[in-house]
């Protein structure tokens, strides 16, 4: 059998990266739950490192110790920032737990206003159309009387799925932390073991494929940080001008629930809209549907902008990874295989060209 490096060049690029990209989807697939935390302490361990270093250097502070005092610093950024979210989280839900009374206290004066419209509409309707239209009113007013049953059952579940997760969630979060004080105290040595098996012109190229892909994936990030930001400060600007109680708990969950692939802000703008359009607050309804549009446009204004052009993706490509990425593995598919793509694309332009 003749030796893989007799091949022509282009036979072993094709090699080389249905490599790699087989050996990246088995670690998405299969393999990602299980070397996550370390993988993300690789990333903060690099991140570090500068800091690491200059504190060696010019400070004379051992390797450990500089590397346990920035893991300590980032353990703090972040537990503070959780605790102020969850504070902030908390005052906001209390407050709609204060409302609820209310709101529940007007729910039949809603319910028999609606009842009250849909008849109206339903005799206003031809002869011929009024049973249909009438069976479709009582299946919606059944669904829309459902639905404070089944928020209270997703919440219970979801309270006692995380429930049975908080184990798994502790030690993720102490391998996290562990790990990445143990890869930043040893770092240089490290990333010199994984490549020490590979000739000198190998690692050049995997340490440029490394560079790349880091600058790649660094300004796709800060793009859909940049698009969520701005989806959430339209959001908090018209829910404002709606003068809705909790502006800021409503943009910040939509603006979550918009960054998900496929989902989008309208799946919870419409539906509110049309609640409020049918409950007889027509103001409301125009101005969910307002902020929508322009949440909408925004999006389609900045998103090729930021995105595409960042990581020179177009959208079909990023469109054909998310469905491929859908079918074979769900909502996290949707997300990880267009990094997959970005990552393909990266070691295919490290190559010689063919």
């Amino acid at each position: 059998m003749r030796s893989v490096k007799t091949w022509p060049q282009w036979a072993r690029n094709v090699l080389y990266i249905g490599a790699a990209l087989a050996a990246l989807f088995v670690l998405f697939r299969w393999l990602l739950p299980v070397v996550l935390p370390f993988l993300i302490a690789m990333g903060l361990a690099r991140l570090m490192e500068p800091a690491v270093r200059f504190m060696h250097k010019k400070w004379r502070f051992p390797r450990k110790i500089g590397a346990a005092l920035l893991t300590l610093l980032i353990v703090a950024a972040i537990v503070g920032a959780v605790w102020f979210i969850l504070s902030w989280l908390f005052w906001e839900i209390n407050g709609l737990i204060e409302r609820a009374p209310e709101l529940i206290a007007r729910l039949p004066e809603m319910n028999e206003s609606w009842t009250e419209k849909l008849n109206r509409w339903i005799e206003a309707a031809p002869l011929s159309m009024r049973d249909t239209l009438s069976n479709a009113a009582e299946g919606v007013m059944e669904g829309l009387s459902a639905i404070p049953a089944k928020v209270v059952g997703w919440l219970t579940n979801w309270l006692t799925g995380f429930a049975k997760k908080l184990p798994y969630i502790i030690l993720f979060v102490f391998a996290l932390v562990l790990s990445t004080f143990l890869i930043s105290a040893d770092y240089p040595g490290i990333t010199k073991s994984l490549l020490k098996p590979f000739s000198k012109k190998t690692r050049d190229k995997i340490l440029s494929v490394k560079t790349r892909l880091v600058n790649t994936l660094g300004k796709w990030l800060k793009a859909q940080g940049m698009i969520m930001l701005i989806t959430f400060g339209e959001l908090l600007l018209g829910f404002m001008v709606l003068r809705i109680p909790t502006a800021l708990l409503a943009a910040s969950l939509i603006a979550l629930v918009d960054a998900l692939p496929v989902l989008g802000a309208g799946i919870c703008l419409i539906p509110w809209a049309i609640i409020s359009l049918a409950s007889g607050d027509s103001f409301q309804a125009a101005g969910l549907a307002v902020i929508y549009g322009a949440v909408v446009l925004v999006r389609g204004f900045l998103e090729p902008k930021l995105v595409g052009d960042q990581i020179g993706l177009g959208a079909l490509p990023t469109f054909m990874a998310m469905y491929a990425g859908f079918v074979l593995s769900g909502v996290l598919g949707m997300i990880t295989f267009p990094i997959l793509l970005i990552t393909g694309k990266q070691i295919w332009e490290s190559f010689p060209k063919i």
